[in-house]
Order: C-alpha cells, then structure tokens, then sequence
C-alpha cells in the first residue's frame, strides 16, 4: 500500500504553494482511500467468484491474492504468489468457511430454542 500510493503520487503535478502541507495531507489519504478499495478487491474477505477478478477458466480463483510480504500486506498476481503463501489463502478460506458454518448452526439453535418448532428454511 505504501509503495503504491507514494508512486501514484509521484505520477502527480507538483502542489505549491501556502495550502501545500493541506494538499499534500489530503491527496496521500484519497490516494490511500482509491489504492486500497481496488486492493480490497482481492483481499480475502472479496467476495469470490466476483467475474471481475476471476481467473479465466476458473470459477473462484482469482487473479490476485493479497499476501504479507517483508512485514507488508501486497497485493500479488496469482502467477507470482508462492505454493506457501496459496496454501495460506486456502486454510484461510476453510476457516471462514468453518466460522460461517458454525454461526448457521447456533443460527438454528437459536430458532429451536424459541420453541418455534416446524419452521421450514428455504433453499
């Protein structure tokens, strides 16, 4: 994150003048702001099988996982992330997915407990 907004920043006219520390504050926060919902994106709490970020021939896997790298969250393309760091991602999937699963239970728990035996889920 860090390297990305200070390169999209340097990409930028140069900012003069009595407001300059205001500007340059405000425009490292948008610029933080914009890189990281496109980060998000990726990260693991996206939703999978977004269209957006899927990679071709596949119907979750996606283009680009967020990874820690060197004490820092980076975004990597697939093709680039190690067996380690992908492995990583899928136990971190099953978790969520073992927390989702759990939360569905005490859900009907919950329902039972009322007394309000006979309900019917729909699908």
């Amino acid at each position: 994150m860090h390297w990305a907004v200070t390169e999209f920043l340097n990409l930028q006219p140069e900012i003069t003048g009595p407001g300059e520390p205001f500007y340059h504050l405000a425009a490292r926060d948008y610029a933080y702001r914009l890189i990281k919902k496109a980060v998000d994106k990726y990260d693991k709490n996206a939703r999978p099988g977004d269209a957006q970020m899927t990679l071709a021939g596949y119907q979750f896997l996606q283009e680009a996982y967020t990874v820690e790298r060197e004490g820092e969250r980076q975004l990597v393309p697939i093709h680039s992330a190690t067996a380690a760091e992908l492995l990583s991602r899928a136990r971190d999937y099953e978790k969520i997915a073992d927390g989702c699963n759990a939360h569905a239970r005490e859900i009907r728990q919950y329902v039972s407990d009322r007394g309000e035996g006979g309900f019917v889920e729909v699908a």
